[in-house]
């Protein structure tokens, strides 16, 4: 922990138990929580930690296999009156800034609240899900390992509610998180999802979402990009808009999911849009795609790349085995992982996954890569889960079929 970091932690704690009345009140409910007596100051302690392990079947590629802190995360929560605050660092971000996940404040308003600081732009169902809840060891092409590379947390202005069976959420945001560089790149993003079944054995959901991001100056590559072998493994470029274009990036997103007793089923359909109209040597085109281009390439000027239209779907599906049954989350519009029964073996849960995930360039022939993971998840308790992947991946265009086998021991509270 840095001497910033821990300055700064000491000060919120600091800043929100002093001038309190006499007695504040400490709670172990789920986790740790100090409230005022007059209940206008509160801060509730959580974090996770992800532990991973990876290895790898290679093919044309050679990554390395390895043990990796996927998560280690500390969250800071409360209120001051009638604000509220969220402060998270994760410590596999290399420094402070870099670290920072969900920092803001926000304020209730309209059946929902106003959001100022860093947080997720609302969009894709699979990036709004918690990275406690997800099924599989990492989120599919359509969220920010893919479509969003680069760009799951920003800093701006949102708003996010639920009224009925609607979750609304949208952000207007500038293309920067705390750890990168000051740039002019402006974005906006909003989502909408509609549950119109929901009880406590069957639930169905429709999304869409829509995203707009354009790299101003200063501003980082637009990019989409497949880790079609996992984490830590392969990847491949989809789409490019360079940050000194000044171009724009635009995707629109469908959603479809449900689940019924322990059977559970989500899927999701992405175009994006990634403006070109540059030029790139042969050299520069094959370091950045992994690949000669497919096309005929000028001898003075290189490779024309135009406008570059993206498609992403997968879909994926899990059986709890010991008969539990996923919840979903209102104020998400997405669902949560299934809470064990404690009649499984052990006095856990156990859960079979399946997903098929593809990516391509529709513009750019063969410029498509694929993967499908088959899982096994127990759940030793609420809080602690263990995680299993097999990892099929498939580039059609360097012709790699790197594999991967991921493992995750989980904690969070």
């Amino acid at each position: 922990m840095t001497r910033l970091h821990k300055s700064l932690m000491a000060a919120t704690m600091t800043t929100l138990l002093s001038g309190t009345a006499a007695a504040d009140e400490a709670t172990t409910k789920g986790n740790l929580e100090i409230k005022s007596d007059d209940g206008n100051y509160s801060a509730s302690l959580g974090g996770r930690i992800h532990f991973d392990t990876y290895l790898f079947d290679s093919d044309l590629e050679d990554p390395i296999s390895t043990t990796d802190f996927r998560r280690a995360r500390i969250t800071l929560k409360g209120n001051i009156y009638d604000w509220s605050y969220v402060l998270e660092q994760d410590f596999t971000g290399g420094d402070t800034l870099s670290g920072y996940r969900d920092v803001y404040l926000a304020h209730e308003f309209l059946n929902g609240e106003i959001r100022i600081g860093q947080f997720k732009p609302f969009r894709s169902m699979a990036e709004m899900t918690s990275s406690n809840e997800l099924t599989m060891l990492e989120r599919p092409f359509s969220s920010s390992t893919g479509l969003y590379d680069g760009h799951q947390f920003q800093q701006g202005i949102g708003w996010t509610g639920v009224q009925d069976c609607y979750t609304l959420g949208f952000m207007a945001f500038n293309l920067r998180d705390a750890g990168t560089p000051r740039n002019e790149g402006v974005g906006a993003a909003g989502r909408l999802a509609w549950a119109p079944v929901n009880t406590d054995d069957l639930t169905l959901h429709l999304g869409t979402s829509v995203s707009f991001e354009n790299n101003n100056r200063n501003s980082s590559d637009l990019v989409a990009e497949a880790d079609y072998a996992g984490r830590r493994g392969p990847s491949q470029l989809m789409a490019l808009t360079p940050g000194n274009l000044g171009g724009d990036a635009t995707t629109a997103a469908l959603e479809l999911a449900g689940s019924y007793g322990p059977v559970y089923l989500q899927a999701e359909y992405t175009v994006g849009d990634f403006e070109g109209n540059y030029y790139l040597s042969e050299e520069d085109f094959e370091d950045e795609f992994g690949a000669p281009a497919p096309f005929y390439c000028d001898p003075d000027l290189g490779c024309f790349i135009d406008n570059q239209t993206v498609r992403t779907w997968y879909i994926q599906g899990s059986w709890m085995l010991t008969g539990e049954h996923k919840a979903y989350s209102k104020k998400r519009g997405a669902f949560s992982s299934a809470k064990p029964s404690g009649d499984g073996l052990w006095g856990g849960a156990w859960e079979l996954t399946f997903r098929y995930d593809t990516m391509e360039n529709a513009n750019i022939s063969d410029l498509e890569a694929s993967s499908v993971t088959f899982g096994l998840n127990f759940y030793a308790n609420r809080n602690v889960r263990f995680m299993l992947n097999y990892i099929i991946g498939d580039d059609d265009f360097t012709g790699d079929g790197t594999d991967q086998l991921g493992l995750r021991a989980q904690i969070g509270w």
